[in-house]
């Protein structure tokens, strides 16, 4: 069976619903201190590879250059990638093809073609591991910002952390109920063309620095598709709501200690539930850079 890496949970799908703007709907790069302390920078990126997104904006390369460490969503490396792959997998005698039936297990297979996955392996996938592969091949041009970020923190010897780990990453998606993988899944499938056309408009809004319009794009979706709106907001609070917090809590250790540079998902950054909210909840002063 040909096995590559699965594309890890902090790559996002783009079926994500909004929730009301606040004051934190514009800006990617925000400072963030206590009264008295030092100043450390949150910097809002997107899962995705793009030419675009190469050269960091010049504010925040001087941000990040001024950084004496580096804090991400997730660091993958060998074991947590093969850990990630284990657990996308259905270890049992359980199929792809029966969950989803064997027409979308034929669309399935067709759009995994560009990146490579053998018919044996991709039937033993669970579909969120299919959803994860999905977004990887409309996003093969390169590594994201946050890879990145890692390889040029590493350049500079500068300590790079984590805020989860692999066994979480996991959690957020092989807890999804398997009627909601399916329904999302199906979904994907039938809508790939539309999706693809969502994913270019919030680039291009991310590119803008408009996080209110990355959510407006999505709320338009969801008013579009209302049969998979309960499924949308379950995964919404799993991956966005639940991991905000966790987040703004744990992100806080290295804040305190100053001239940190935090790097993760835009989507984190807007409203009144976001880590910028969040962190102002706890006595931290934000303050919009870029």
């Amino acid at each position: 069976m040909k096995r590559r890496d699965l594309l890890l949970a902090c790559a996002l799908s783009p079926l994500l619903p909004a929730w009301g703007a606040s004051r934190f709907d514009r800006g990617l790069l925000w400072e963030v201190a206590r009264k008295g302390g030092p100043a450390s920078h949150v910097y809002g990126t997107i899962h995705v590879g793009d030419a675009r997104l190469e050269t960091l904006p010049a504010p925040v390369a001087a941000a990040f250059a001024r950084a004496s460490s580096l804090m991400l969503e997730f660091l993958p490396d060998p074991y947590t990638s093969e850990r990630f792959t284990e657990a996308a997998m259905f270890l049992d005698r359980q199929t792809l093809e029966e969950k989803i039936g064997a027409d979308d297990f034929e669309r399935a297979l067709a759009q995994l073609r560009p990146i490579g996955l053998s018919r044996e392996f991709v039937n033993k996938l669970k579909p969120w591991g299919v959803l994860l592969n999905l977004r990887d091949v409309r996003d093969a041009s390169g590594p994201p910002p946050d890879v990145r970020l890692a390889a040029m923190a590493r350049a500079r010897r500068m300590p790079v952390l984590q805020i989860e780990g692999v066994e979480e990453q996991i959690f957020t998606f092989d807890e999804l109920p398997m009627e909601a993988q399916v329904a999302l899944l199906r979904h994907s499938l039938a809508h790939r063309d539309e999706l693809a056309q969502l994913g270019e408009r919030t680039l291009d809004a991310y590119l803008a620095g408009d996080l209110e319009r990355i959510w407006q794009l999505r709320e338009q979706y969801a008013a579009r598709h209302a049969e998979v709106a309960d499924y949308q907001a379950a995964l919404t609070k799993r991956v966005i709501h639940d991991r905000s917090v966790v987040m703004a809590f744990r992100m806080q250790s290295e804040l305190r200690r100053g001239h940190a540079f935090v790097a993760l998902g835009a989507l984190h950054l807007y409203g009144d539930k976001g880590v910028l909210a969040l962190l102002e909840q706890d006595g931290w002063r934000t303050r919009r850079v870029y």
